[in-house]
């Protein structure tokens, strides 16, 4: 039995690794909510402050599937054309739990109708592992010890965001530094979106976010949603990789659905439910939902909605 908790704990940890299409951070479906934290020069791109918390149970009814959640807060200094915020994610698979806790800086430089943003990303992470839900043969198995655990160490992000009132563009590297003792390496992302007027009282929201790192494919997400009288909003998603059509086991790819509504001028809800490639085919038994809820505290300046809160 020890040996079989010991194999069912090392397949855990390998799922995490390959969960989100090769990639090793977690990735929230409502993405286009979520900017800030895989790019930091998101931070003050708009003229009002923005809150942000997510929820994510991934592999419902999974022993030891994952569970995250991450917030966002973000600033515009508009005399100087500087945004500032914060971020942070909590990631816990078995017994494994990653903390990052950041600073967000950037600066905006006004372009003619549009603005270009570099920002960084200045925190610290923190890995844990807890070994007291293991049993195994042998006492301080050296398989799951590892350098550096439960201490938080500094790192920094970097990224890059074009944005107009009707859409945006951004490339981002949230974390420089690696760790070998729990094999997190580097990763790379591009974002890309936009709103597109379809008729009176409807819109369409494309988006797509590429991700890659080392030793895995380019993976993508690829959403688009219908906003209903700039209210609310609903639409499909998919998620593969760019050497297969379909999503596939091998790399976690999966199909969902986002849906979400705008309370009032301040509070937004959303929600989302995919399905997970855990075998040959995709299993909705092992489905995902997610929650987001965001707060926009916007002055009572005219027209400050030109920028739509859709993204």
């Amino acid at each position: 039995m020890r040996i079989q908790l010991k194999t069912i704990v090392c397949y855990l940890f390998c799922l995490h690794l390959i969960q989100v299409n090769g990639q090793q951070e977690v990735i929230f479906s409502q993405y286009m909510f979520n900017h800030q934290s895989l790019n930091p020069g998101y931070a003050g791109s708009k003229e009002y402050t923005n809150f942000t918390i997510l929820h994510r149970s991934q592999w419902l009814n999974f022993d030891g599937a994952p569970e995250s959640q991450a917030f966002t807060f973000n600033h515009k200094m508009t005399s100087k054309n500087i945004g500032f915020g914060l971020s942070g994610v909590n990631d816990k698979i078995g017994p494994m739990t990653s903390s990052r806790v950041a600073l967000d800086l950037a600066y905006h430089l006004a372009l003619e109708k549009a603005f270009l943003s570099i920002g960084i990303k200045l925190g610290v992470v923190n890995y844990d592992f807890d070994q007291s839900i293991i049993r195994t043969t042998d006492v301080g198995d050296n398989s799951f010890i590892f350098e550096g655990e439960g201490e938080f160490k500094s790192n920094i992000g970097f990224g890059m965001y074009y944005h107009t009132p009707k859409w945006y563009a951004g490339l981002s590297i949230p974390w420089f530094i690696e760790n070998e003792s729990f094999n997190i390496q580097r990763h790379y992302y591009g974002i890309f979106g936009g709103i597109v007027n379809l008729s009176e009282g409807l819109k369409l929201k494309p988006s797509i976010l590429i991700k890659y790192t080392a030793g895995a494919p380019f993976g993508y997400d690829l959403s688009t949603i219908m906003l209903f009288k700039n209210t609310f909003w609903i639409g499909p998603q998919l998620r593969s990789t760019f050497t297969g059509v379909l999503p596939r086991s091998k790399f976690g790819g999966g199909f969902g659905i986002i849906s979400g509504i705008h309370l009032n001028n301040t509070v937004s809800l959303g929600y989302s439910f995919n399905t997970s490639s855990l075998g040959k085919y995709i299993n909705v038994n092992h489905s995902t939902h997610e929650l987001m809820m965001r707060f926009d505290l916007i002055p009572t300046i005219k027209n400050i909605l030109r920028s739509p809160r859709i993204f």
